[in-house]
């Protein structure tokens, strides 16, 4: 149907739909464009118009720029990419090592309270702010300029805004009867402690300033917080567990646990979240620990969760025999992933690695009835129980679409039965997608990930390319809904996924990236062997 025919003739919601799924293809790549298509007709581009200008890019400037009339009613979200300390703050506070280089150029520095955010002021229908880049941390007046707009109820702060050179909240600015907020998410890097034994410093001031912010945001959000992402090292978690959280549908903790204590408060915030339905702890653990359990006792009443992520999960854990009937995706993974064991020193990455083996894994699984379940990621370590833990998915699980299984040798020398794995997995009739972490690692003298990404004679490369092909090749004709199976390696920079079908491979997609790795410029760190 051409375009112009579509306008004139589609349901307006439908409409809506479809050029939503065309905004979305166009920010991943794919040909076509909405802007295109909002040139067609009128009536297309009024469809078009809130999705083209949904969002707006905020930078740091001199002058203040003021978004044209006619887009203002359209932007629901701004994104902020601002310097608002000067270089060489950042640098005494530690955001920057002398290695970087970056003292004798110039940039545009937001450091006037007055100055910031006046371009919010005429966006009526605003609903989010993301801070992507605040090197040094986002200062309380901005937050405050946030929580201020009447509109706004989400605040976003990404991996680079950690707050490390802003003055701590000002008590009387902060809000003494609730917030409007339902979301807040700040998710530093995990590699940040790694990063501070490397260059020498010490995070005890940063994690207290980030706990003194963090207590400022999310305490006056108990009644009206939906979804909250926060680090493990610095969320108020034992002032959470004593107020109850209403609306809370999402809560995510990530980052590390720097004390062993930490953990026991988790089950008593969880029981008071009555409609929690995505819950997700990816958090390293310290010494001291090993599994902890989401839960000390079976509650009162099932948790109705839709979807589940827990790195080094309790087998025992009381949460698994009461999820509820719902739980449309699951997973049982490792946080950092496993395969970053041997590539650090262990006092560069201060942390535990207490995967499953295949018995405790399928010990689990046993225990969760999810029917509906259509996505699923495990992590284990190769055992007797394995060819029982596969033949176990397709019953337990009918619908299953999407399957991730990240599989560690029991020895190093142990080889890979990965044509006998695929097999296996046919038997999951619906299934679309596999990823599969083989373990894919190199050999002690010469590991994967000291190689340069993608290099042309990279062996393990090519291991992986035939190892693909082959699985491709096995789960193609007995699988009717199969996309692609992917194969990870593990780079210098990240875990890389590369997709396989049948005489086909793809090396970039969406998809790509499984796991992102710190990688030093000196490459101190890193273990020489």
């Amino acid at each position: 149907m051409p375009v112009r025919d579509m306008a004139n003739d589609l349901n307006g919601d439908v409409l809506s739909c479809i050029l939503k799924q065309v905004a979305v293809l166009s920010r991943h790549g794919h040909p076509g464009s909405i802007k295109a298509v909002s040139m067609t007709c009128r009536r297309m581009r009024s469809y078009c118009a809130p999705l083209l200008f949904h969002t707006y890019l905020l930078r740091s400037s001199h002058k203040v720029k003021i978004p044209p009339e006619g887009v203002r009613p359209y932007v629901r979200h701004v994104r902020c990419i601002t310097l608002f300390y000067p270089i060489r703050d950042l640098y005494v506070c530690g955001y920057f090592h002398p290695d970087d280089g970056l003292m004798g150029n110039r940039y545009v520095v937001t450091d006037d309270p007055s100055q910031f955010g006046m371009e919010l002021d005429f966006l009526p229908a605003l609903e989010t702010v993301t801070f992507v880049s605040a090197a040094g941390g986002v200062p309380w007046y901005a937050i405050k300029k946030c929580l201020e707009h009447p509109t706004v109820t989400s605040i976003s702060i990404g991996a680079n805004s950690t707050w490390m050179c802003a003055p701590p909240p000002t008590p009387s600015d902060i809000p003494p009867h609730g917030s409007r907020l339902t979301h807040l998410s700040y998710t530093p890097s995990q590699w940040r402690e790694t990063e501070s034994v490397l260059y020498k410093t010490d995070l005890r001031p940063i994690y207290a300033l980030e706990s003194s912010y963090l207590r400022a945001l999310v305490l006056p959000m108990s009644r009206t917080a939906e979804s909250l992402t926060l680090p493990a090292e610095t969320a108020p978690l034992s002032e959470m567990a004593n107020m109850d959280w209403p609306r809370l549908h999402t809560l995510s903790l990530v980052g590390r646990y720097t004390d062993p204590d930490q953990c026991r408060f988790i089950p008593l915030m969880l029981l008071r979240m009555p409609n929690l339905r995505t819950l997700s702890i990816k958090v390293m653990q310290c010494e001291g620990m090993w599994r902890p359990p989401l839960l000390k006792d079976l509650p009162e009443t099932i948790l109705r969760l839709r979807s589940l992520k827990v790195s080094y999960p309790a087998p025992d854990d009381p949460i698994f025999s009461c999820i509820g009937d719902g739980l449309t995706s699951l997973s049982l993974r490792d946080s950092p992933r496993h395969y970053f064991k041997g590539r650090y020193r262990s006092d560069v990455l201060p942390a535990i690695f207490p995967i499953l083996n295949a018995s405790e894994c399928l010990g689990i699984l046993k225990r969760i009835s999810a029917p509906r379940l259509l996505l699923l990621e495990i992590v284990y370590q190769a055992d007797a129980a394995e060819d029982e833990l596969l033949q176990y998915l397709p019953g337990a699980f009918p619908r299953l679409r999407e399957l991730a299984l990240h599989r560690y040798r029991a020895q190093p020398e142990d080889s890979v039965p990965y044509l006998h794995i695929a097999r296996t997995l046919t038997a999951i009739k619906h299934l679309r997608m596999l990823y599969l972490n083989l373990d894919i690692n190199g050999t002690p003298t010469s590991p994967a990930w000291i190689l340069e990404d993608f290099e042309e004679d990279n062996p393990w490369s090519d291991l992986r390319d035939e190892w693909g092909l082959e699985i491709a090749k096995v789960l193609q004709p007995s699988l009717k809904s199969f996309e692609y199976v992917a194969l990870l390696l593990h780079y210098r920079y990240e875990g890389h996924w590369a997709h396989y079908r049948p005489g086909c491979i793809v090396y970039d997609s969406q998809h790509s990236m499984d796991s992102d790795a710190f990688v030093c410029r000196r490459r101190i760190g890193f273990r020489h062997r």
